[in-house]
C-alpha cells in the first residue's frame, strides 16, 4: 500500500506541474496577452481606423500619400507603412482580398502588426504595436473621441458628422444626456474631464462629456471580445484533471484486480477447494499479502489433510479387528448371551456395537467433507422415511414413549433431499434424544413460507427432535455443531465429557447434511424442557 501511496502522489504532483504549466502557456504567453490588447474590443478599433485612414489615403493624391501618411503617423498607435501585397505569403494575400479582410501577426504572443488592403496591390500595414500597454491604448481612444468631439462642436450638422464617424469607424456614436449614465460614470466624467470606460448589461462603452454642454458623446457598444483566456485554461484544467481521474481510476482497478484474485482464491478455500493458491508474482502493492494467503492456505491444507488422513486410517485400520471381534461373538454360546445386561457376552457386544457405530460415523463424516449441494435428492415423504427409525427406536428403548406429531391435517409431507443423508440426520437426532430423554421423545413436522433478502417466498419443512431430558445449556448450543466437541447435557461445565458412547460428530454431520441440502439446524429448549432440534429443509 505504500508503493500504491506514493504513486497516488506521484500522479498529484505531476497534474499540478501539468495545471501550472497549461495555466501559463495558455493564459499568460497565448491568450492572456492578446486579451490585454483588446479591451472590450479595442483592436476592432484599431482596424477600423486603419480602414479610415486606407479611405483617406486612397481619396488624396497619388503625390500626398506619402505628406498624408507621416501627418496621420503621429496619432496612430503605431508607425504606418505602405507596402506590396505582393510580398505577403498566400494565405496573408487571401485574407486582404476578402470583404474587410485585414492580417494580424503576433510576437511573444501579442498583437504586433496588423494590415489593411489599400489598393489591388498595395496594403497599409500598422506596427509595431506590441510594446503599448493598456493605458496607452485608452490614451489613444481618448485622443479619438476628443477628435470626434472638435469635429460635433465645429460641425453646423451634429447629426451628419456623428453619421459619418459612425460609419467610418464602424462603431455606433451618440450623444447622450449626463443623467442617463450610470452615477458613477458621471462623477468620473466631472472629476477628470477625461473619456471613461464603463459596462452596462448592454455591453462596453466609452463616454466623454460635450464642453459647455449637459450631454455626453458615447461610443459603442464596442465589439465584445471572448474571454478567451479563461476558456482556455479552464478546459485545460479540465483536461488534465480527467487524465488524472483516468490514471487515478486504471490504478484503483488495478490494484483492485488483484486484491479480487486473493479473494477469488479465498472463496475457493471456503467452498472446500483447499488446494487453491494465488499467483503471487506481478501483484505489485498485494505481493506480500498473497504470499501470507498462500502459507496460510498451505498450513490450514496440511492440517486438514491429516486430519482427514488420520481419520479415514483410523476407521480402516478398525475395521479388522473390529471384524475379528463380531467374528468371536458369534461364536460365544447364546446361554452366556442371555445371563442378564451384565454378562460379559451381552457387554462385549453392545461394545462392538458402539465401536461400529463410532467407525460409521467417522466414515460418513469424511465422505461428506464437503457442504456442497448434493445432486443425488428425490422427494421423500416423511411419515414413510421416519417410520423404521422411530420402530428401531421403540425396540432400543421400550420404556420411552416415542411420537411423530404433525401440525396439519396432512401427513404426507414432503420434502427435496438426499435419502441417505436424510436418514442419517435423524438416525443421529433420535438417538441422541432417547440418550437423555426421561420419558418421551417427540417428532413435531410442520410447514412455514419464509420470505429472503429479493423478497421472494420459499417454502420449508420445519422437523423438531425433542426431548424430556436435561437439555443443553445455552453457552454450549453452538459448541456442539463442531467436530469432536462432547458436551455432557445439564451440566454447566464444557470440559466434563459425556458417559455415553460417540466421538462428537453426530451434530457436525447433521449440520454439514443441513447446509448440503440448503438448510439449517438450531438448538434451543423446547416444550418437553429438554432439548429441542430445529432442522429446516427446503419443501419439494
Amino acid at each position: 500500500m505504500i508503493r500504491f501511496f506514493i504513486q497516488v502522489v506521484i500522479v498529484f504532483v505531476c497534474v499540478v506541474l501539468s495545471i501550472k504549466w497549461t495555466v501559463e502557456a495558455i493564459l499568460f504567453r497565448e491568450v492572456y496577452s492578446d486579451r490585454n490588447r483588446v479591451i472590450a474590443g479595442l483592436s476592432q478599433v484599431h482596424l477600423d481606423q486603419l480602414h479610415f485612414l486606407a479611405d483617406q489615403l486612397v481619396a488624396c493624391p497619388p503625390q500626398e500619400q506619402g505628406n498624408k501618411l507621416a501627418e496621420f503617423g503621429k496619432q496612430s498607435v503605431g508607425p504606418l507603412a505602405i507596402l506590396p501585397i505582393a510580398e505577403l505569403a498566400e494565405s496573408e494575400q487571401s485574407r486582404l482580398k476578402k470583404t474587410d479582410g485585414f492580417i494580424v501577426r503576433y510576437a511573444d504572443g501579442m498583437i504586433d502588426y496588423l494590415g489593411v488592403p489599400l489598393s489591388k496591390d498595395q496594403y497599409l500595414l500598422c506596427g509595431p504595436i506590441g510594446r503599448l500597454t493598456n493605458r496607452f491604448i485608452e490614451l489613444q481612444v481618448d485622443s479619438w473621441l476628443k477628435g470626434i468631439r472638435d469635429a460635433l462642436e465645429s460641425s453646423g450638422d451634429v447629426q451628419a458628422t456623428i453619421s459619418k464617424y459612425s460609419s467610418l469607424l464602424r462603431v455606433p456614436i451618440r450623444l447622450e444626456q449626463r443623467e442617463s449614465l450610470p452615477g458613477t460614470v458621471s462623477e468620473k466624467l466631472t472629476d477628470y474631464h477625461e473619456s471613461v470606460f464603463y459596462q452596462t448589461d448592454a455591453g462596453s462603452f466609452v463616454a466623454l462629456e460635450l464642453r459647455d454642454s449637459s450631454q455626453v458623446l458615447c461610443l459603442g457598444p464596442l465589439l465584445e471580445v471572448t474571454n478567451y483566456a479563461q476558456v482556455a485554461a479552464g478546459y485545460g484544467i479540465l483536461g488534465w484533471l480527467l487524465v488524472a481521474l483516468a490514471v487515478l481510476a486504471w490504478m484503483i482497478i488495478k490494484v483492485s484486480l488483484r486484491f479480487r484474485k486473493i479473494e477469488n482464491a479465498a472463496v475457493e478455500i471456503a467452498d472446500g477447494n483447499f488446494s487453491a493458491r494465488v499467483d503471487a508474482t506481478k501483484l505489485g502493492e498485494a505481493t506480500k499479502l498473497a504470499v501470507a494467503f498462500n502459507t496460510m492456505a498451505s498450513k490450514t491444507e496440511s492440517v486438514i489433510r491429516t486430519q482427514k488422513e488420520l481419520l479415514q486410517v483410523v476407521s480402516h485400520e478398525l475395521r479388522t479387528p473390529l471384524s475379528r471381534l463380531k467374528f468371536a461373538a458369534a461364536l460365544v454360546p447364546r446361554s452366556q448371551i442371555d445371563q442378564g445386561l451384565d454378562s460379559p457376552g451381552l457387554v462385549m457386544l453392545q461394545s462392538i456395537d458402539d465401536i461400529e457405530a463410532i467407525v460409521q460415523e467417522i466414515l460418513f463424516y469424511v465422505r461428506n467433507e464437503q457442504a456442497e449441494p448434493l445432486q443425488s435428492k428425490e422427494i421423500i415423504t416423511i411419515n414413510l422415511a421416519l417410520e423404521g427409525i422411530l420402530r428401531a427406536l421403540r425396540i432400543d428403548y421400550p420404556q420411552l414413549h416415542v411420537e411423530m406429531v404433525f401440525a396439519g391435517s396432512d401427513p404426507s409431507i414432503k420434502v427435496l433431499a438426499d435419502r441417505r443423508s436424510f436418514q442419517r440426520v435423524f438416525v443421529n437426532l433420535t438417538s441422541n434424544a432417547a440418550r437423555y430423554a426421561d420419558s418421551t421423545v417427540r417428532i413435531h413436522v410442520s410447514e412455514s413460507n419464509e420470505l429472503n433478502s429479493h423478497r421472494e417466498s420459499h417454502r420449508f419443512v420445519c422437523i423438531d427432535v425433542e426431548d424430556d431430558g436435561p437439555g443443553i445449556p445455552g453457552d454450549f448450543r453452538s459448541e456442539v455443531m463442531k467436530p469432536f466437541v462432547r458436551i455432557d447435557p445439564g451440566s454447566q461445565d464444557e470440559d466434563q465429557a459425556s458417559s455415553h458412547s460417540g466421538l462428537g460428530l453426530g451434530l457436525a454431520i447433521v449440520n454439514r447434511i443441513l447446509q448440503q441440502h440448503g438448510g439449517s439446524v438450531q438448538i434451543d429448549s423446547g416444550p418437553l424442557g429438554g432439548c429441542l432440534v430445529n432442522t429446516r429443509w427446503p419443501s419439494n
